[in-house]
């Protein structure tokens, strides 16, 4: 009966366990699914709304001398910051409220595709 007990604790360890190549990071609890009450509301401003496109791992912190056409966080902030104040508010407060699952693009992050973010397309980007 104790080995069936060790050989159940044993096997209910291994099933449960993440692995140790597992870092959750930016991209943990919170960053998937549905709604998560005891997650984190994401900054209301263009600056905390392109961070978290960075953390989620939609768009690069900077895209480089070589990509500097690409949409990185300055280009992201910039874009914000010259949208008119309707469109900035609802594109921050769809980006504040969706997983990183939504959030990513089509070639994130390094060539991430904009018009395949339905916040940015939202606000008419």
């Amino acid at each position: 009966m104790k080995g069936w007990i060790t050989c159940f604790a044993l096997l209910a360890w291994v099933g449960c366990s993440a692995g140790d190549d597992v870092s959750p990071g930016a991209h943990g609890q919170c960053a998937y699914g549905g709604q998560l009450l005891d997650c984190p509301e994401a900054a209301r401003t263009a600056a905390g709304a392109c961070w978290r496109l960075v953390d989620c791992g939609s768009i690069a912190l900077n895209a480089g001398e070589m990509n500097e056409f690409r949409f990185d966080w300055d280009r992201c902030v910039d874009g914000l910051d010259g949208a008119t104040a309707d469109r900035r508010s609802l594109i921050i407060n769809c980006i504040a409220a969706s997983s990183c699952d939504q959030l990513r693009m089509q070639g994130s992050p390094d060539n991430p595709n904009t018009e395949t973010n339905y916040c940015l397309v939202l606000g008419g980007r």
